[in-house]
């Protein structure tokens, strides 16, 4: 099983079996998307909501709507159809206690755009006040979201 470790703004996808892990989600989200029927898959390490434009030396992909597109784009090319993609997602944290939530944005968007393009939301774990490290593998289908500052493991 190839790994594939996501920093801010990467976006891969594998047709082989893969494993994705995004460390440390604070109010960045962590997507994974996975077409059951040609076996591809791939994931997206996102850190702002919408069309934002990334700061000096952030890839362009860290925003969600383009995450997104490119993600799709990508799939697309190798034989997917938007009609039998399932994604999960994790992250979206408010760490700091703010009234304006950057990861409440973040989930927002990610959610709105996956809707948008019909893309069903097969399971999530967003919000909350906690880091989160997450694993997702394309074998199973899983999501694995760890909560170390509160000993809490979930599988989704």
């Amino acid at each position: 099983m190839i790994e594939y470790k996501l920093n801010i703004g990467d976006v891969v996808i594998s047709s082989a079996d893969a494993s994705y892990r995004c460390f440390g989600l604070g109010s960045c989200v962590g997507l994974f998307i996975q077409d059951r029927l040609t076996g591809l898959s791939g994931g997206a390490h996102i850190f702002l909501p919408e069309e934002q434009t990334a700061p000096v030396g952030y890839s362009a992909l860290c925003s969600s709507t383009y995450a997104i597109e490119e993600i799709l784009k990508q799939m697309k090319m190798h034989g997917s159809s938007l009609l039998n993609l399932r994604a999960k997602v994790a992250g979206g944290a408010n760490l700091f206690g703010v009234s304006y939530s950057i990861g409440e944005r973040n989930s927002q968007s990610v959610i709105r755009e996956l809707i948008n393009n019909k893309i069903f939301v097969a399971g999530h774990d967003l919000g909350g006040t906690h880091c989160r490290t997450v694993k997702f593998e394309s074998n199973s289908g899983l999501l694995f979201v760890s909560k170390p500052q509160i000993n809490q493991h979930e599988v989704y």
